[in-house]
């Protein structure tokens, strides 16, 4: 065992592999973006490794250390705000994001908000899902080609988070902008300005969710926001601001997170013929397709946590007040965990992965997320036996600090 110049201990890297990439992780990286596997490998060579990212940081990729972080809220806090530079995190104004907030308002929040995500309750939107994707394919196929990001991926989590709002069909552009400028936001520099067309658009979107909160309070419908409302628990009802707070939270981890594992999961099985050969012999392995592509190539790929006192884990020393790197795409492929954990493999069973998360904030949306690649992938397969990549398209990945997407994919339908 040596030492690392910033003071972490690792082991003996493992053959072939070029540990000096864990030490040089950076989640806003474009090569990693295009292809993190490498730094995936390097990371589990060895223990966690502490690097210099602004401050000292400590990154862990093990599947054992990340569940423990995740699952530890009493010593690893979600509100990120505690460090320069995550201002950024807070879009309308004081409204924090349910993500970044810890007991005892993330347990109050989420309870009030949970029963509209149950698995057997969201299965059951599963009709109504499936015509949004034949009504998306059937605008899109005439060409012979489908541009699947812009005309399927994009559109589908959009309409159905505008559904379970209650977001008139009309007003869904609204949605999508404010998904947009949530992207752009992701790219600013820390302590960065926000620009003055993200400030007016903001501005512009909370008091519209206002005055749907309002009207919903006067006027109860069959919406999210209307049954979230209607729960009262020893607290009280839900405050304006909490529920801005949720409908910010579903918007920004509901849509972009479930249009990039759609295009994911399509073009992952496209570079798997095998598997996708037998997919289309068995339909009902599709539930078990969903699950395996997420644990490959996940789309949120790295979470945050910050430190909230001086603690020893993981074999190291983290300092209080500093921040942790939990990276799940890594945790995704330890072979402790994993048997062959760089083979796809849509039978695999187990298959626990972290994609969704672990502990108390384990994805709310994950039976939505679930539910719309598992109907868009199975309508894709359904409609088209010749599915395929167009030759011209070559795939490009584009992200955030905590996660990835394909940018463009185009497909040949005849």
């Amino acid at each position: 065992m040596s030492e690392n110049a910033q003071g972490a201990s690792w082991e003996a890297p493992q053959a072939g592999v070029d540990r000096s990439l864990a030490f040089s992780f950076s989640a806003s990286n474009p090569v990693y973006h295009a292809d993190p596997l490498p730094y995936y490998r390097a990371l589990l060579a060895g223990p966690p490794v502490q690097v210099k990212i602004g401050t000292l940081t400590t990154i862990f990729s093990r599947y054992a250390d990340s569940v423990a972080v995740l699952r530890d809220h009493r010593r690893f806090s979600s509100v990120i705000t505690l460090m320069p530079g995550t201002e950024s995190f807070q879009f309308f104004g004081d409204t924090q994001l349910l993500t970044f907030t810890d007991p005892p308002a993330h347990t109050r929040l989420r309870r009030l908000v949970a029963p509209s995500f149950a698995p057997r309750k969201i299965e059951e939107m599963a009709p109504r899902v499936r015509a949004m994707v034949d009504g998306l394919l059937d605008r899109a196929e005439a060409r012979g080609e489908i541009e699947i990001v812009s005309e399927l991926s994009n559109r589908l989590p959009i309409m159905f988070i505008g559904e379970m709002l209650g977001v008139p069909e009309h007003d869904f552009e609204l949605i999508w902008e404010m998904t947009r400028y949530l992207f752009k936001l992701g790219h600013l520099e820390p302590n960065a300005p926000f620009p003055a067309e993200i400030v007016e658009t903001f501005a512009a979107q909370r008091a519209y969710f206002t005055a749907m909160i309002d009207q919903r309070r006067r006027n109860p419908g069959q919406d999210l926001i209307s049954e979230v409302i209607a729960a009262h628990d020893e607290q009280g009802a839900i405050s304006d601001e909490e529920m801005l707070r949720l409908i910010l939270t579903l918007v920004l981890a509901g849509i972009t997170t479930t249009a990039d594992q759609i295009t994911t999961a399509i073009f992952q099985l496209l570079q798997h013929p095998h598997q996708l050969a037998e997919l289309r012999r068995e339909p009902a392995l599709a539930m078990s397709a969903v699950e395996e592509i997420m644990r490959f190539d996940p789309v949120v790929n790295m979470t945050i946590r910050i430190a909230r006192e001086d603690v020893d884990f993981g074999g190291v020393h983290i300092a209080g007040g500093t921040p942790v790197y939990v990276v799940i795409g890594a945790a995704n492929r330890d072979p402790a965990q994993f048997a062959d954990p760089h083979r796809f493999d849509i039978r695999r069973e187990p298959n626990d992965h972290l994609s969704f998360g672990e502990g108390i904030h384990f994805c709310l949306g994950a039976a939505p997320a679930r539910l719309q690649t598992r109907l868009a992938v199975t309508a894709m397969l359904q409609r088209y036996p010749r599915l395929r990549l167009n030759p011209e398209c070559k795939p490009a990945y584009r992200g955030t600090p905590m996660s990835r997407g394909i940018s463009e994919l185009r497909l040949l339908i005849d």
